[in-house]
């Protein structure tokens, strides 16, 4: 990902509304693009005081907010990557099982 594409996502990330996949190639570049997360800090400083001016909040920890967003997005990520290889695993089992009992049904049929 280039960082016109990350600077273009920011605001979506912020919002909730980026993909998984989109999350997951956004997150990845921030990790190692310094610019571009000291664009996302500047971003969310902003939106996240608006927001807490608006609910009239005292907490104005918005640096730790971030930090905790990202963390939640990848502890996000690496839950929806278990469920995917929990979910394939399952079925391969079950496809396997499908096919032993085909293959033991062939067996009594011909025996």
């Amino acid at each position: 990902m280039d960082c016109k594409k990350a600077i273009r996502m920011i605001t979506p990330y912020i919002q909730n509304e980026l993909s998984d996949g989109d999350t997951e190639e956004f997150l990845n570049h921030i990790r190692h693009c310094e610019k571009c997360k000291n664009e996302l800090e500047t971003n969310y400083i902003i939106v996240a005081g608006i927001r807490l001016l608006d609910s009239g909040s005292s907490n104005f920890d918005i640096k730790g907010a971030l930090d905790r967003a990202i963390r939640d997005s990848y502890r996000r990520l690496r839950r929806i990557r278990l469920v995917r290889i929990v979910r394939y695993s399952l079925n391969t089992m079950i496809l396997l099982s499908l096919f032993v009992t085909f293959c033991l049904e062939l067996r009594v049929l011909f025996y």
